[in-house]
């Protein structure tokens, strides 16, 4: 097995975290389409959320079939 890419994993994540809808969640302070989005007080997603969806998308891109 190829561990993947750490950048094609944190896309992975922040695409899976936007495909959720949080509504007035962000991935970080300072991202740039969400935080415009919300209207007011942006609830960032902690340390240990962020790692939860990192390490869902690496097991995602673990065992996605090769191209």
């Amino acid at each position: 097995m190829i561990e993947p890419e750490e950048s094609l994993i944190v896309a992975r994540a922040k695409r899976n975290f936007a495909a959720k809808g949080h509504g007035d969640r962000a991935w970080e302070t300072d991202d740039p389409v969400q935080g415009p989005l919300c209207g007011g007080t942006v609830m960032v997603l902690s340390q240990a959320e962020r790692d939860e969806y990192v390490a869902q998308a690496r097991h995602e891109l673990r065992n996605e079939p090769a191209s």
